[in-house]
């Protein structure tokens, strides 16, 4: 059995309740995430990871639709916050890598109705699938008490933080 070291940074001892520290600390955050991610995307090649280039704009899109019910073009347009033409070619793309279907309603021929395809439901499992693999990986490492603290934290953050300016339209 091998034996498992785990290696620890060195965290830096700074009053949270300072601006200074606070700001010290959110880039030793950062610092992390970047290096996760870079893992994540350099060294890590999943057997099933597809080879598919999706844009942020339509995997913001595909996240909109990921509930399987249709959207209007304008409901999709207005919840991405872009012009109707941007969501319009943003879908163009999604429907010729066959990610979505686009469909005119059945009440009312001029309304334009959009809904993941099949294929997209399924890439959207894969990547799901992918992500639990990952996160399985950063959780592995850690006793039962710190991934329930890990948790914890997790979903104190995701309760409470504060969009970014991109995200405070």
């Amino acid at each position: 059995m091998q034996k498992r070291t785990t290696a620890t940074a060195p965290i830096a001892a700074v009053e949270p309740e300072t601006r200074a520290g606070l700001d010290q600390q959110s880039t030793q955050l950062v610092g992390y995430l970047e290096t996760l991610f870079r893992r994540l995307l350099l060294n890590r090649k999943l057997a099933d990871d597809p080879q598919i280039e999706i844009s942020r704009e339509e995997i913001r899109a595909m996240l909109l639709l990921e509930s399987g019910e249709r959207l209007t073009m304008s409901n999709l347009a207005e919840s991405l916050g872009v012009p109707l033409s941007t969501a319009t070619h943003t879908v163009d793309r999604l429907v010729a890598k066959g990610l979505v279907e686009r469909n005119r309603s059945e009440e009312d021929r001029r309304v334009v109705e959009v809904k993941m395809s099949d294929y997209g439901s399924q890439l959207q499992q894969t990547f799901r699938d992918n992500r639990k693999i990952v996160a399985r990986s950063w959780l592995e490492p850690l006793s039962g008490a710190e991934r329930e603290l890990f948790l914890q934290l997790m979903a104190k953050i995701t309760l409470l933080a504060k969009p970014g300016p991109e995200d405070s339209r």
